[in-house]
């Protein structure tokens, strides 16, 4: 059993404080700052969200090379290895869809 609020809500309840009462108030620099810190605060969020996806879309990733690592899955993949692995390629594309939630939300465009 986990406390209430955890820690992704009180990291959401500060990031939404700092953006509706505290940065309205400033101006210039300061401003600026605050909604950098803010933003720094929805990526950690966002992180925190989505941690569970994220590692299991690298395993399954990482889980076509051996040892296991990234550098072994670009040097393969830099070798042409995996050209034809479509179940490689929908990993990848998952890992990529949820890095891209992370850093930069919104719509993403689906090609289908």
């Amino acid at each position: 059993m986990r406390d209430r609020p955890n820690g992704a809500e009180l990291l959401a309840v500060a990031r939404r404080s700092l953006l509706e009462e505290v940065a309205p108030a400033l101006q210039g620099q300061p401003r600026y700052v605050t909604l950098m810190v803010a933003n720094a605060m929805g990526i950690a969020l966002r992180e925190l969200e989505e941690a569970e996806r994220f590692e299991r879309a690298q395993s399954v990733a990482l889980a076509h090379v051996s040892p296991n690592n990234a550098a072994e899955l670009v040097k393969s993949l830099r070798a042409g290895q995996h050209d034809a692995d479509p179940s490689l390629h929908g990993a990848l594309k998952d890992y990529v869809e949820i890095a891209a939630t992370i850093w930069k939300p919104g719509p993403v465009a689906k090609d289908g």
